[in-house]
């Protein structure tokens, strides 16, 4: 066991020492994390604000001005007033997605219920962003029956939790974590096996007595120590920069990241194992280390949405199990009973990729 730990130990010296001599490596490892949240977290927006809702009001007495002003209330919409037959033309012109027409009788039908004739407000729609059409659907109906029905037999209250702002950025941010310290701990990884071949340095390290499996965890501890360090950066900006809070427990996320980043390693190990030429591990590890991430870890897409065969899919991806650890413990103040399941299955990947990565490396030098 003392000689597997020396033989460990010099493979490690080994590649720290390399890194420090390379600039690439070394600004991929620290320079990078901090760029892309940066980039991405100012990017990457799923609140909806400042909508322009264009108003045509046929009324133009005390009661429609008085809707309109209530829609400008808040920072969700934006109203102007237009005129015109043929509202359609806003629309294809991309000038607006919401449309209101206010009936002429509004006025009248308001101040007067005994007129006989219901107030009436047409909503007109851009529906080739569902998702906003969605959005203002909700919030229009609900701004209409708060002004006007003064009958209301009941009171809904709501409360928000873990998120009283709805701030989009608070549910990007950790995910971002996720997306960019998974990427870069596969990308770091995935050259260093690779690069020992391109050299023809990997027989000379072979012929020391150094096995497979001692070489890969020896070349897995300084890259490990990067994604930690860039890791804290990533934390500290999210924290600093984007004011995100974090409510759970600092051991366990600690702990967590460690697992993620050696399973996310381990792939990366794997993944050089198999090019052995660094150009194309990259190009591998690119796509393996970011699509993951964004489409099937639940960064983005809820994965209760998907097709039964891609929920299942995510199963074996450490992404997601990951993502649910980092948002739990910002936002929702989880520990290791609340996240156990997504903790052991991490667990489970990074062990099972390490074994295979060395299984692997076993078969290649197999003559």
């Amino acid at each position: 066991m003392k000689e597997t730990l020396k033989k460990i130990k010099a493979v490690a010296l080994k590649e720290y020492r390399h890194i420090m001599r390379d600039k690439f490596t070394l600004a991929m490892g620290f320079g990078l994390p901090l760029l892309l949240i940066i980039f991405f977290g100012f990017i990457i927006e799923l609140n909806y604000n400042k909508i322009p809702i264009f108003v045509k009001d046929d009324s133009r007495s005390a009661q429609s001005r008085a809707f309109v002003q209530k829609l400008s209330a808040g920072d969700l919409f934006i109203p102007v007033y237009v005129s015109g037959d043929d509202p359609v033309k806003y629309f294809e012109r991309n000038e607006t997605a919401v449309i209101i027409n206010i009936d002429r009788d509004f006025g009248k039908s308001v101040s007067y219920p005994e007129y006989g004739k219901q107030a009436q407000i047409q909503i007109m729609l851009d529906a080739s962003d569902p998702s906003k059409a969605g959005l203002v659907l909700s919030y229009i109906p609900s701004i209409i029956s708060n002004s006007y029905q003064a009958d209301q037999k009941y009171e809904i209250k709501t409360r928000y939790l873990f998120n009283g702002e709805l701030n989009s950025k608070y549910l990007i941010i950790p995910g971002l974590i996720v997306v960019i310290i998974g990427l870069i701990s596969i990308l770091l990884s995935s050259l260093a096996i690779a690069k020992e071949w391109e050299k023809g340095s990997m027989e000379l390290l072979l012929s020391t007595g150094i096995s497979p499996a001692e070489i890969i965890l020896g070349k897995i501890f300084p890259y490990m120590l990067m994604s930690l360090i860039g890791t804290v950066v990533v934390f500290a900006a999210a924290k600093i920069i984007f004011a995100v809070p974090f409510t759970g427990s600092f051991i366990f996320f600690f702990i967590s990241c460690c697992v993620f980043i050696t399973a996310s390693l381990g792939l990366g190990i794997f993944i050089s194992v198999i090019a052995k030429q660094q150009l194309l591990a990259m190009l591998i590890a690119m796509p393996v280390g970011l699509l993951p991430s964004m489409l099937l870890s639940g960064f983005i897409f809820p994965i209760e949405n998907m097709p039964l065969f891609f929920r299942g899919l995510t199963a074996i991806l450490p992404q997601r199990w990951f993502m649910e650890i980092c948002r739990g413990t910002f936002l929702r103040s989880a520990g290791f009973t609340d996240l156990m399941i997504p903790f052991l299955a991490l667990s489970a990947f990074c062990v099972f990729i390490i074994v295979i990565a060395s299984k692997q490396f076993k078969t290649d030098l197999e003559p």
